[in-house]
Formats: C-alpha cells, sequence, structure tokens
C-alpha cells in the first residue's frame, strides 16, 4: 500500500492549489490576465474567478488517478511495484501542476502583462518541469511489471517477461537521458524554440523505444 508519506503528499498536491487559489482572492484584482500569446504577451483578461479552472482540473486528475492507483493494486497478483510506479509519477505530474498554478497566481496578483519585461518566460519553465519529471519517472520505469496500462506498452515488449523487462529498462534510461537534455535546452533557450525542441526529443524517445522493444522480443 501508500506509504503515509507519499500519501499525505499526494493528498496535500491535490487539494492544495484550490485552497491557495480561494485565499488568494481577498488579494487578487477583480480583473486578471488569464492567457498569453506566443510572444508572452497577454492577450486576454478574465475574471479572478477562472484561475479556479486549473486547481478544479488539478482535483479532479487527483481523483481519477487515485482511481487508477488502486485498480493497478488490484491487477497486480505479487507485490505492489505498480501501483507505487504510477502513484510516483502521479505525485510528479500534480507537482507540476501546482508550479503552474502558483506561478499563474503571481501573474495574476502582479497583474503582469508581458512575460519578457519581468525575466520569465512559460515556455521554459513548462519544458523545465517536464524534463525533470521525466528524469524522477525515468528512474522508476524499470520497476513496472507487465500489464495493460503501464509502461511500455507494445506488441514486441509485451510478447515474453524478458522482453518486457528489457523494454522498461531501456525506455527507464531513454527518459533520463531525454530529461536532462530537455532540462539543458529550458535553461539554455526560450520562447517556443523550447516547445519545438521538447516535442521532436519525445518523437526521438517514443521512436527509439518502440525500436528497442523490437528488438529485445528479438533476442
Amino acid at each position: 500500500m501508500m506509504t503515509k508519506a507519499k500519501e499525505t503528499l499526494y493528498n496535500l498536491l491535490t487539494r492544495l492549489p484550490l485552497s491557495v487559489t480561494l485565499i488568494s482572492f481577498f488579494f487578487m484584482p477583480d480583473t486578471v490576465p488569464v492567457h498569453f500569446d506566443m510572444n508572452n504577451n497577454v492577450d486576454r483578461w478574465g475574471s479572478k474567478y477562472e484561475l479556479l479552472i486549473l486547481p478544479a482540473i488539478i482535483l479532479l486528475i487527483g481523483i481519477i488517478f487515485l482511481l487508477v492507483a488502486k485498480h493497478l493494486d488490484k491487477k497486480e497478483k505479487h507485490g505492489n511495484n505498480n501501483y507505487s510506479v504510477f502513484i510516483t509519477a502521479s505525485v510528479v505530474i500534480l507537482a507540476i501542476f501546482n508550479v503552474l498554478t502558483y506561478f499563474t497566481l503571481y501573474i495574476a496578483f502582479m497583474g503582469i502583462q508581458d512575460l519578457d519585461a519581468s525575466n520569465i518566460d512559460l515556455f521554459s519553465l513548462i519544458t523545465l518541469l517536464f524534463g525533470f519529471a521525466f528524469i524522477i519517472i525515468g528512474n522508476v520505469m524499470p520497476k513496472v511489471k507487465m500489464n495493460h496500462f503501464l509502461g511500455l506498452r507494445t506488441k514486441w515488449s509485451m510478447s515474453s517477461e524478458e522482453a518486457w523487462k528489457k523494454s522498461q529498462r531501456f525506455s527507464g534510461y531513454s527518459a533520463v537521458i531525454t530529461g536532462v537534455v530537455i532540462v539543458v535546452f529550458s535553461v539554455v533557450l526560450n520562447g517556443p524554440l523550447c516547445l519545438f525542441i521538447f516535442i521532436a526529443l519525445l518523437l526521438v524517445m517514443a521512436i527509439a523505444d518502440t525500436v528497442y522493444s523490437y528488438i529485445a522480443s528479438k533476442k
């Protein structure tokens, strides 16, 4: 089962954004920037209550992820590896959304209209967060046992237990390497270019993982 510390963190990351957002309304102006264009300039203003959308989504995601984790726990015959890995990945994803929530609240509270002028780049921030996420998730990927929901699942990786183990180990390494490269690019570059490189790296990783799962099935 989920350790007490992980359970506490999971619940905190699920519920805290909504609580913080509701408290922030006492200090927030009624009209806030709610959308920025590709040049990091605000292109739409809206009610501060629109800030509730992301926290509400986080709460929903937290509930869904927990249901999935419990399903994986029931399906796993021996141990709880898949359950533990999924909860770890869920905590990482929820942490990303938490950071984005507080970042959004900061922008709204300060009334920032030009992120570049404030030395803030949304593209760099998002790709940086996902870069760290890949590094963390990649480290737990090799622990995933064969299933029909979690991990690198191709018809080749699921052809045998040995092919599965090799594929998960490789996908873990590729996720860590991809994450490190993404972090470097996010620090060095900014703007839409960060996003384009991020997508390109994901495609390369997906292709490499798929090809290796085929190779592993033939050994």
